[in-house]
Parts: C-alpha cells; structure tokens; sequence
C-alpha cells in the first residue's frame, strides 16, 4: 500500500471511530487498492489511488456487492474485468470523502 492511500485509509478509520465503529483496513496484491471493512455492518469498500494525465492523484471508491462480487469469483473473473462489469453492479462508484458513511 503506498503512502498516499495509507494515509487515507488511517484517516477513515479515524473518522469511523469518531461515529463510534472499527473497521479494519485490508491491504491488496496491489500497491494503490485498498479494501476497508466493516463486519459488524458487512459492509466492504474498495479504494483506489490513480493520477490524472498531469499526474495529480485522485482517490476513487467503490461500494462492493458481496452477492455479485462472489459471483463474479465463482465464474473466474479477475479483478481488472470485475471493475470492467459496469453493468453487473459488483463495484458501485462512490464519493471518497463519505466513505465512513458508506461503512456505518
């Protein structure tokens, strides 16, 4: 995980903590996704660091459907194809700042 999406990661839990719940913070196989949980809610969020043709970094994030995203495992779909299935709803793109919301 890099520093960037560290540093953000930290500070939703700070953030989710003051609304009064944990979560924990799952590090991927890759460098700038992040996964941050919450099961006692079940809730799973997906964050991603990218830049910008100018090279500024932006933060996305993305509700996981655990029904569709367990379905997209069982049929042998990567993660690159899962973000590809629009369609599917497997990841469902929300606002970075609200993500504690999101994981209450």
């Amino acid at each position: 995980m890099n520093n960037y999406l560290k540093t953000y990661a930290l500070g939703v839990k700070s953030k989710c903590l003051k609304l009064g719940f944990n979560i924990e913070i799952h590090e991927s196989g890759r460098d700038t996704h992040a996964l941050l949980s919450n099961s006692d809610a079940n809730r799973v969020v997906m964050v991603v660091v990218t830049s910008n043709v100018l090279g500024d970094l932006l933060t996305k994030a993305y509700l996981i459907n655990q029904k569709k995203y367990e379905w997209a495992v069982a049929e042998g779909f990567s993660l690159d194809e899962m973000v590809d299935l629009v369609q599917e709803n497997v990841f469902i793109e929300i606002d970075p700042r609200k993500v504690s919301n999101y994981l209450m």
